[in-house]
């Protein structure tokens, strides 16, 4: 289309404007009514982008079947012969702790912030909350992912680079899809994976839990968290990831030529 806040962030992000596999995608961005909104499809622009100059372009907007209400977001034909669909999600920073940071900025041009134990596990509660939503409705019923068998690949990607005050790591993403005995005992938070296993003698919380993600645990094959590095620009910024499989439906064999194929795109977080 015509747009020059389109044509514009086309040329900046070196995504291939002219060829419309991502006219859609930057039409919403310029019609981005709010910064999150804007922030939220800068990121898939950014996403597309490096998946683009690395050789592998995806089809964007994409119904895994035709009588399918929302589309995913995007669509990548693996070099193994899957197709990799990806639903993105940028989490951003809880509003308490937003309007906390807000309230001391416009006072003078410094804040501080901190998070307890509890703080940082209703984080985690909250991303997983989020995932959760991106897959199945309250009542277990499908939300994004219709499809799961042979040849397709369901990834969730999450960008967590503005939660627990900007400090998320690699042991976060586990413990979110893993639970607390995955990660050092200084990380636990007592939560219970979104991928993880029941066992003899788990609380009556955690079987709840489990039950009530078992549509996730049998639909989604992984979560790509993704990171833009510090000191990374609001516009300007490279993405960084941190795989985490789901091992119910992925094994190592089949995750490392995927894996190697992604990071080409998106290099593991350093």
């Amino acid at each position: 289309n015509g747009c020059p806040v389109c044509r514009e962030i086309g040329v900046q992000f070196g995504v291939e404007y002219a060829t419309g596999r991502y006219g859609a995608l930057f039409k919403t961005l310029a019609n981005a009514n709010n910064k999150s909104n804007f922030l939220a499809f800068l990121l898939e622009v950014t996403f597309a982008h490096q998946f683009e100059t690395a050789g592998m372009p995806l089809a964007y907007e994409v119904k895994q079947v035709s009588e399918q209400t929302s589309s995913v977001d995007f669509k990548l034909a693996a070099q193994t012969g899957d197709a990799v669909f990806f639903e993105l999600q940028l989490q951003q920073q809880d509003q308490p702790t937003a309007n906390h940071i807000a309230e001391q900025l416009a006072q003078g041009l410094v804040y501080a912030a901190m998070k307890d134990g509890d703080g940082q596990t209703d984080e985690i509660f909250r991303l997983q909350s989020t995932i959760l939503r991106k897959v199945q409705k309250p009542d277990g019923s499908p939300v994004k992912f219709l499809q799961n068998g042979a040849g397709i690949v369901n990834i969730v990607v999450v960008c967590i680079s503005d939660i627990l005050l900007e400090t998320p790591d690699a042991f976060d993403c586990t413990l979110t899809m893993y639970g607390d005995l995955e990660v050092p005992e200084h990380c636990r938070r007592g939560v219970f994976g979104l991928f993880q296993d029941t066992k003899a003698g788990d609380t009556e919380e955690f079987q709840v839990r489990a039950a009530k993600y078992a549509h996730i645990k049998g639909t989604l094959h992984g979560v790509l968290f993704i990171f833009r590095p510090n000191g990374s620009g609001v516009l300007d910024y490279h993405l960084q990831q941190v795989m985490v499989w789901n091992r119910n439906l992925v094994s190592q064999a089949q995750a490392a030529p995927l894996m190697k194929q992604i990071a080409a795109a998106l290099p593991a977080k350093v």
